[in-house]
């Protein structure tokens, strides 16, 4: 009997032990799984900053793009205000010239002077009264 009471101590220690471990590991396997579902929970958090940061870049690219063809139409309007500008100042000095041109000659027709008179030539200051 006595091994026997022996026999049912030790299996009784090794069940307790066994018990323990038991015991042991369903607490892990408890905070794992706890760690798990704060993972799943942060990586679904970290998924939907994800998207909006994309939205976000999406929207960035497209307000670019849209800047993109502003300023490469303003530089087509840059170019050809100066392309007019160019011509406009062509035609001023075109103007000029012959404005000069046209006094030049007024003054060439009506240069007569003494020796025009004496020849009988009018002046101009004649041809208005």
């Amino acid at each position: 009997e006595l091994s026997g009471d022996r026999l049912i101590a030790t299996l009784k220690k090794e069940k307790e032990e066994l018990d323990s471990e038991l015991n042991k590991e369903k607490l892990q396997n408890q905070q794992l799984k706890q760690e798990l579902a704060e993972a799943e929970t942060r990586n679904t958090d970290l998924y939907k900053e994800l998207q909006s940061v994309r939205g976000q870049l999406a929207a960035e690219q497209s307000r670019c793009f849209k800047l993109e063809v502003d300023v490469a139409e303003l530089r087509q309007k840059l170019q050809t205000m100066e392309t007019l500008e160019k011509e406009l100042e062509l035609l001023r000095r075109q103007k000029a010239a012959s404005e000069e041109a046209a006094l030049n000659a007024k003054q060439r027709q009506g240069s007569g002077g003494v020796w025009g008179w004496l020849a009988g030539n009018p002046s101009p200051n004649e041809d208005d009264a």
